[in-house]
Parts: structure tokens; sequence; C-alpha cells
């Protein structure tokens, strides 16, 4: 018995305290993830450098400059040609350079929007961690007291076993409760482990640094209708915001594929540098230039035809997408609508009935057992009632407030 007591005493000291005790707050955890996550700068840098490129894809393509040296120059009536220069532009057909800005500008708005989607993700996961330290938190707490019960209930048991008045049974059930309160104190402690180097991920922390205690979280009020979610989600989802300007820059690229059945124009000058001639004209020797136009001939109907089509599946492809986003965002505010209506009425089940009632019901056995009126299983058993209960009502809380936080990255802004 004593080297079993000493085992106990072991366990309960190893299983102590091990996390800062340094309050964090949610806003604080949401602000420092907003600033430090990779992948949200990542996603920031693609969305601005796609907005340099329709900066500059609508500009001409840069100009041509070219020499040429006569080898064998060609005689002329005032000199032979010795030297020539030139330079010359480019100039698509017009409307292609505004199309591809266009078709650019809207790439640049969907990156901004997957940008915004990215934020608010992460958001959501900073949230469910911090809801979810919050339980283990709660879980610890509850546990330590529970496990503080227990002790207390070890030494009745002892006393009135010492006393001949409940068998030596009574005292082995309580230190085998003991032991599985401290086992899982054990596998909690293991669990917020877990959760701070999740949080270090998610925050861009250095490996190993410890994470304070949540504070008190309230189960928030909502008091939103079905359709109002709806309308929100279509005014403010990312995903579905950038499913509709894909469609946009679909159409831009298919009216872009349209006109490379047009000409593009290539304007320039050439300079021709002439030798001094035999003659005695007063034109002798003096330089030539001639002004020149070019045209490009699109007759590989055969490419283009492909490329149209090609736009064209592209577009419909973007439709169909947007339709599939819309389905799987209502079907989402839906499912989460419901499934948050239940937890607020369990929530509310939780606060005035359960957890009032186990208590009494803890109260009661303990008076009876003190008393001798119920045997010890029935105190045992009032008493893992009255934890899983406990433990039952935290956990609704958090499972409530994470299906608002994943509501809010569904319909894209905060609620």
């Amino acid at each position: 018995m004593r080297y079993f007591i000493f085992i106990i005493f072991v366990l309960m000291i190893t299983a102590g305290h091990a996390y800062s005790e340094e309050i964090v707050t949610l806003d604080s955890l949401i602000d420092e993830a907003l600033n430090n996550n990779p992948k949200i700068q990542a996603v920031h840098s693609e969305w601005k450098a796609a907005e340099y490129k329709s900066r500059y894809v609508r500009g001409l393509p840069d100009p041509t400059a070219s020499y040429g040296y006569f080898g064998e120059s060609v005689e002329t009536r005032v000199g032979p040609q010795e030297h020539k220069y030139g330079v010359s532009q480019k100039i698509p057909f017009p409307g292609k350079l505004g199309l591809k800005g266009k078709a650019q500008a809207k790439l640049a708005s969907i990156l901004e929007e997957k940008y915004e989607a990215a934020k608010r993700e992460i958001i959501k996961d900073v949230k469910f961690l911090y809801y979810d330290i919050f339980w283990v938190d709660k879980a610890i707490k509850i546990t330590e007291e529970e496990k503080a019960i227990i002790e207390g209930l070890e030494k009745v048991a002892q006393r009135k076993y010492e006393s001949n008045l409940t068998p030596q049974q009574d005292v082995i059930k309580a230190q085998v409760e003991l032991s599985k309160l401290i086992d899982k104190l054990f596998l909690l402690r293991q669990n917020r482990k877990s959760l701070e180097a999740k949080a270090n991920r998610l925050l861009n922390r250095p490996r190993g640094e410890e994470l304070g205690k949540t504070g008190d979280v309230e189960s928030m009020e909502f008091t939103y209708e079905l359709d109002e979610l709806h309308r929100i989600s279509e005014e403010s989802s990312q995903q579905l915001l950038a499913a509709k300007l894909d469609i946009e820059r679909a159409k831009y690229e298919r009216s872009l594929a349209r006109l490379d059945y047009l000409p593009d124009f290539t304007f320039g000058v050439d300079y021709i540098e002439v030798g001094s001639g035999s003659t005695t004209q007063p034109n002798d020797g003096d330089d030539a230039w001639m002004g020149k136009v070019a045209i490009s001939v699109p007759i590989w109907f055969g490419k283009l035809n492909a490329q149209v089509k090609e736009k064209k599946a592209l577009l419909e492809s973007s439709k169909k997408n947007h339709e599939d986003v819309e389905n799987v965002v209502d079907y989402e505010v839906e499912d989460l609508y419901f499934k948050i209506t239940t937890y607020k009425d369990i929530v509310s089940l939780y606060k005035t009935a359960l957890v009032p009632q186990a208590e009494q019901a803890y109260d009661a056995a303990r008076t009876s057992y003190e008393t001798g009126k119920v045997d010890f299983l029935n105190w045992l058993d009032a008493e893992r009632v009255l934890l899983q209960t406990k433990l039952a009502h935290y956990k609704t809380i958090v499972d409530y407030q994470k299906s608002i936080a994943y509501l809010e990255r569904v319909v894209g802004r905060s609620l």
C-alpha cells in the first residue's frame, strides 16, 4: 500500500503545471498571425506581382533598331550607298493591348481575393487553436479539481476503513481513480504541447516557444437568420468573388483570342548614308531615307481556331466552377447555421440544467456516503458524472465558437 501511495505521489509531482501563466488574448494572436504568417505574405506577394504585371502588359513592345553595312555598295546616281540605319515599332491591332491589360487586372483582383481568403483562413485556424487550448486548459483545471476531490475521498475512505466502517476496496478504488486522473492530466498536457507547436507554426514563432494561458471564452450572441447569411456570403465570400472575377477574366481572354484573326502593324523609317558621287549635281552625295509599313498576315487558321476554342472552353469551365463554388458556399452556410443554433441550445441546456443537476447529485452522494446511506461506488459515479458534464459543457462552448469561426471564414467577414 505504501509503495502504491508513493507512486501516486511521484506521478502527481510530474503531472504538475508546465506552461506559462501569462494570459494571451485571441485578438493579439490573430494580429501576430496576420503580421507574421508566411503563407499570407506569400499570397500577398503573388497579388502585388500580378498588379505590377497588369501595368506593363498594356504597353507597346520595344521598338527595333537596325544597322546595315553595304559590303558591296549599291551605286546610285548621286553616289554609293554605304550604311543603312533603321528604327521600327510594332503596334498590335487596336484593342489587343487593352484586353490584355483588363485580363491581367482581373487576375490581380482574383489574387487579391485569394489574399483576403488566406487571411480569413488563418484567422479561422487561430480561433480554432485558441478554443482548443482553452478547452485543454479548462480540462486540466477541472481534472486537477477532481483530483483534489478524489484525494479527499481517499482520505475519508481511509478513515472509515481504519474504523472498520468500510472495506479496504473503497480505499483502493479511490486510489485507482486518482491514478486515472493523473494519467488523464499527462495526456492533456501532451495535447497542449502539440497545440503549442501548431501555434508556433501559425504565428511563425521559433520551435519550442511556450504559449500562455487562454482567457475566458464566453458564448457569443448569434442572432443571424439563414437568409441574411446567404446574402452576406454573396456580397463578401472571397471564394464567390474570385469565381465571378475569373469568369470576367475568361471573357476578356476569349475576346483577345478572337482579335488574333486581325493583323498587327509595324511602322518604321530607314536612313541610308550615301558616299560622294562623281557628278557635279548639287545633290551629289546626299543621304536618303524612307518610311515603311509592315503588316502581319494571320493565315494559320487552324492554330487560331484552336486558340479560340481553348478560351471558350476555359470560359465555360469558369462558369461551372462558379456554380460549384456557389453550391459549396450555400451548403456550408446552411450546415454551419444549423450546427450553431443546435450548439447554442445545448450550451444553454448545460448551463441551466445539466451542470447544476450534476453538482447537486454529487453533493447529495457525498453527504449520503459520509452518513453511510450509499456505498462508495455511488459516490464515485456521481463524481465521474460531474467531471464529464463539466468537460462536455466546455466542449460544447468550444464547438459553438469554432462553428461561428468557420462560418465567418465561409461568408468572408466577421459576424
